[in-house]
């Protein structure tokens, strides 16, 4: 009896990959749906057959066959003729294509179907048969007269073929069936049948419709009609979005784009939006749950594949303009981010927060970059890889731009006047002096600059003022919250330096108090943060001296005057910015105090008083003072230039500017 020869076997071998042992489960009931076809006390159910019993030793066994019965109109002559042909017309108004049945043989041995029906005499009749896997669609038919007035459908899949990929546990089979059945309960004119999954010894049975606004697992949220332009031909295109929160999923929050009720394609909202790219949670419950959006509309319908498993729209655009799955997709995400405004603000929030901190406690060389970083197309568990990566691109674009102007300047070093100095320190703090470590050239400018400062000026034969190196090193009047990182050298003095949290230049110590140390360094800023005043924290403080300077009067002992300032600092009178609470130190908070000036014989004078040693270089002095608790140390401005010099001398070499 049978109609058409084919190759099932190709066919079957040829299906697309996206499938698994869920889409003929799906497929089956989707076909017992339109069996039923709004028909009231529509009825299917899913029934597994296990292996052996149901219980061994309390151990769940795997699923063997899968029977599903629907009290649908049964296999008519027309639907049975329709089954027969390979890509019928009888069910295309309904998206039906005939290739669900071949994805039954992907995945069972053995398909057969038992039908009730009424025939066209409007008598009772039974048709059984079997899926054909040589050339025939049916095989083994038999048809006789039925004893009782019903219809339906019984659909045997039989003896799975990878037994491993069916889940054992009846609730995981229930979600996963519900998850991808969702889209016939969105359609508020659908009569959606009771849809009970169960053990075939009736130990246990779930109705699937249960899930469904049940708030615990499955949530409506939104529903709303969008239209679009297809430009091809500028008709307007509706497509209904249903919103759902599903709380038992991990799969990510998902556009899933629908044809005929059946779920075709799933993208990620994240691709569109990143601040989806984690689950969210429940305000109320605490529970996890990600965000699915349905979309249906005849657009989709028309443009659904053969297989049902894609739509015949590219996602880019193409040379002819079209309504493509990106500009549904996009609007889409457009849709859903306004339903969850606030969750994404404060994730946008907390990943500006995440980055932001990255550069303060980690890679303070990027702080003048963070005006010109896009945040947002980024993840919002982007990782810190990726942060200093995003920094790397912003900072090779800026690194291009001012390249050339370094080389002028490097070129031109040896005519080099006092205006030429101002522009180079201007011209390096605000272009180019980022991640010192990647930007070794600057630093040769910096000590050339610095080596020149500390000679006498061309002008006048005088030496230069203090405070010109000073702000080499560390601008007066600022704070490193004032500052950008880029904008001071404190490397000359000491690399470590570099990563202290709070440092501030020439600024006083008090309202009541004016003294100003020119330089104090605090290595934590946790010591005035949160009111978590940590007194183990170590401070630094450094005060410079005129460049050859020889003459100091007995009350001008720089070592005197730091010491002075330590005392200060200990007994509470220095306070952090804008006054927000006086500094906590004690005997046991390390205090480091340098003075730079050049050797002369009255430093070597206080340094004797303060039985300090002299440096084996003979370029300064260092030691303990117990009376104070302090470890001080003298160095001239040729030592720090001597030492920067060496430390930077490989990387000098390695760029050929030595």
């Amino acid at each position: 009896m049978g109609m058409s020869k084919l190759n099932i076997s190709g066919i079957i071998k040829n299906i697309k990959s996206k499938t698994n042992i869920y889409t003929p489960i799906i497929e089956a009931i989707i076909n017992s749906i339109d069996a039923i076809n709004d028909k009231q006390n529509g009825q299917i159910e899913i029934v597994v057959c296990r292996e052996n019993s149901l219980f061994t030793d309390n151990v769940l066994h795997s699923i063997k066959s899968i029977k599903i019965i629907d009290n649908g109109v049964g296999f008519s002559e027309e639907n049975r003729n329709s089954f027969d042909t390979f890509l019928s017309d009888t069910k295309i108004n309904t998206g039906g294509k005939g290739f669900g049945r071949f994805m039954y043989l992907k995945y069972f041995n053995e398909v057969k179907i038992e039908s009730q029906y009424i025939d066209k005499d409007g008598n009772y009749k039974i048709r059984n048969f079997r899926f054909g896997k040589d050339n025939e669609i049916i095989i083994d038919e038999k048809e006789y007269f039925a004893k009782d007035k019903t219809t339906g459908t019984k659909l045997f899949l039989e003896n799975i073929i990878k037994k491993e990929q069916l889940d054992v546990e009846l609730e995981i089979i229930a979600l996963k069936l519900v998850e991808k059945l969702i889209v016939f309960f969105i359609d508020p004119n659908s009569n959606t049948p009771i849809i009970t999954l169960r053990e075939q010894d009736n130990s246990k049975q779930i109705i699937l419709n249960n899930y469904i606004n049940d708030k615990k697992n499955i949530l409506k949220i939104d529903e709303q009609e969008t239209t679009l332009i297809n430009p091809f031909d500028n008709s307007e295109q509706k497509f209904f979005i249903n919103t759902y929160k599903i709380y038992f999923s991990s799969q990510g929050n998902k556009i899933c784009l629908t044809a005929h009720n059946r779920e075709i394609t799933e993208s990620t909202i994240h691709s569109y939006i990143p601040e989806f790219s984690d689950v969210f949670l429940d305000d109320k419950n605490s529970k996890k749950y990600i965000i699915k959006s349905y979309v249906r509309g005849e657009y989709l319908n028309n443009n659904v594949s053969l297989e049902r498993e894609s739509f015949n729209l590219t996602k880019e655009d193409n040379t002819f303009p079209y309504l493509t799955q990106q500009d549904i997709e996009e609007e889409v995400a457009n849709v859903v981010k306004k339903l969850f405004e606030k969750e994404i603000k404060n994730r946008f929030d907390e990943k500006v927060k995440k980055i932001t901190n990255y550069v303060n406690i980690e890679a303070p060389w990027y702080k003048n970059y963070l005006k010109d970083f896009d945040f947002t197309d980024l993840p919002t568990n982007i990782s810190n890889d990726k942060i200093d990566f995003m920094f790397q691109k912003i900072k090779l674009k800026k690194e291009q731009e001012i390249r050339a102007e370094i080389k002028k300047i490097v070129a031109n070093k040896n005519d080099i006047t006092e205006e030429k100095f101002q522009q180079i320190i201007s011209n390096i703090s605000e272009n180019s002096k980022n991640n010192l470590a990647h930007y070794v050239c600057n630093r040769k400018l910096i000590i050339d600059t610095f080596d020149e400062l500390r000679k006498r000026r061309k002008i006048d034969n005088k030496p230069h003022l203090e405070k010109k190196l000073h702000n080499l090193i560390f601008p007066m009047h600022e704070t490193s919250d004032t500052l950008e990182y880029e904008n001071h050298n404190l490397w000359l003095l000491d690399e470590r330096l570099v990563f202290s949290e709070y440092i501030a230049s020439d600024k006083i110590i008090s309202k009541n108090d004016i003294e100003r140390p020119d330089l104090v360094i605090f290595h934590n800023k946790i010591i005035y943060r949160n009111g978590d005043n940590n007194t183990n924290n170590p401070v630094s403080i450094f005060e410079f001296k005129r460049p050859k300077r020889k003459n100091y009067d007995d009350n001008e002992n720089p070592i005197k005057q730091i010491c002075l300032y330590v005392e200060k600092i200990r007994n509470g009178k220095y306070e952090m910015p804008e006054g927000i609470e006086p500094i906590k130190a004690s005997n046991e908070t390390p205090f480091y105090v340098y003075i730079v000036a050049d050797r002369v014989d009255k430093i070597e004078e206080f340094a004797k008083d303060f039985s300090l040693t002299s440096s084996p270089d003979k370029e300064g002095y260092f030691g303990f003072h117990p009376k104070y608790e302090i470890y001080i140390e003298i160095m001239s401005y040729r030592k720090i230039i001597n030492d920067a010099k060496m430390r930077n001398k490989i990387f000098f070499k390695k760029l050929g500017i030595e």
